[in-house]
């Protein structure tokens, strides 16, 4: 055990190493629902949800670079995470310092799908409300459409209400707007799956 009295911090750093890691949490969190959200729509594209939007930008060397600087950033909070621990414990193995860096990074990382699954959300609202819209609309006209005919056409519209608000760079607005629609009208959501 190595505990070194005289590395124990003043109540001044104690405050900023706090303030520090307070401070990325929320960076974490706005950096998730503003600039990395598109990770948590291409993971739900890839599980099957055809209707899923990604944004145009979501591609090359800038889906890397967001990649990058999302995992950077959680290795800075799990760093600033240990910083705390060592602060208050004044304890220094190395086992247990990189034991703790790994937890905390696997919980930085999972805190930041969270954030970006919260994004999701906000599009499969805007998704479901549209399906419920067309459903109700094609009853009253008396439209005959087969099922798979009725999803491919709900798709095809909200890909392109999306596409177009992304082009406008409307796309988070849109999604906002359309979840709190959502929300109002009560959709009851409909899960169809394909």
């Amino acid at each position: 055990m190595h505990y070194h009295p005289a590395m124990h911090p003043t109540l001044h750093s104690l405050y900023w190493l706090w303030g520090s890691f307070a401070s990325l949490l929320i960076l974490h969190l706005l950096w998730c629902q503003f600039i990395a959200y598109p990770v948590s729509f291409e993971r739900k594209l890839r599980q099957g949800k055809p209707w899923v939007y990604i944004p145009l930008r979501w591609k090359g060397f800038h889906k890397f670079q967001i990649m990058l600087l999302s995992r950077l950033l959680e290795l800075v909070i799990a760093g600033m995470g240990v910083a705390l621990f060592v602060a208050h414990t004044g304890r220094l193995e190395p086992l247990r310092i990189a034991g703790l860096t790994v937890l905390l990074f696997l919980a930085a990382t999972r805190l930041g799908a969270f954030w970006t699954h919260l994004r999701y959300r906000q599009q499969e609202d805007a998704y479901y409300l549209l399906h419920d819209e067309l459903r109700i609309q094609f009853e009253q006209e008396g439209k005959d459409f087969t099922e798979p005919q009725f999803r491919n056409l709900a798709v095809y519209q909200h890909q392109q209400r999306l596409r177009k608000a992304d082009e406008a760079g409307k796309l988070i607005a849109e999604l906002r707007r359309e979840a709190k629609r959502s929300r109002t009208q009560g959709s009851h959501r409909e899960m169809v799956e394909s």
